[in-house]
């Protein structure tokens, strides 16, 4: 009897042992139910992002655990984050950017840069370069930045909220060559009274 109780508990620490090696599976309880009968109960995880790495995309729980390769459409809505170290903090930078829905509608990745900081690539290809601290007061700015300037529309290719005392912004290559010839008409006409 004790040989037999000894196998059976091996038994089930076995196929709890094989039921979470599947990645979905985030933990098994095995019970042995006398004669010949087991319970199991399992607490799965649930596909939270898709996280791309080296051009492999992979479908992650919320942490970081990655589920499976990403080939299914059913994941195509979740939220892309990318780079080294983007799967154990995408949980916690995806919170904090869920208030601040203004920036998060618009956001069609989240890529950590050094795994120290983020950058946000929004569906439009603007290229938002955010702080390494501070970050909440960089997404409130932006909310209100667009709110009150429709900073997402207008034509831009890059924000850089990396300096503390400032924000810099990259113009697109047309925005730029309008603006040098704006000033250059300027610089051509000359005020009455101006010296010769």
């Amino acid at each position: 009897p004790e040989t037999l109780r000894r196998r059976a508990t091996d038994n089930a620490a076995t196929v709890r042992d094989r039921l979470k090696a599947n990645p979905w599976i985030s933990d098994a309880t095995i019970l042995k139910l006398y004669p010949g009968q087991l319970q199991i109960d399992i607490v799965e995880r649930t596909a939270f992002a898709l996280w791309q790495q080296d051009g492999r995309l992979s479908v992650i729980s919320e942490d970081g655990t990655v589920l499976e390769p990403y080939v299914s459409r059913r994941f195509v809505n979740l939220p892309l984050v990318v780079g080294k170290g983007a799967d154990v903090r995408a949980r916690d930078f995806l919170a904090l950017l869920d208030r601040y829905p203004q920036v998060r509608i618009v956001t069609k990745a989240a890529i950590l840069v050094g795994e120290r900081r983020w950058n946000l690539r929004l569906k439009d290809g603007l290229d938002i370069r955010l702080p390494e601290n501070d970050i909440g007061n960089a997404l409130a700015m932006l909310s209100k930045l667009d709110k009150e300037d429709r900073l997402f529309s207008r034509d831009i290719v890059a924000v850089d909220m990396r300096l503390p005392d400032r924000l810099t912004v990259q113009l697109s290559e047309d925005a730029a060559k309008a603006r040098e010839e704006l000033f250059k008409d300027k610089k051509t006409k000359k005020k009455p009274g101006d010296a010769a």
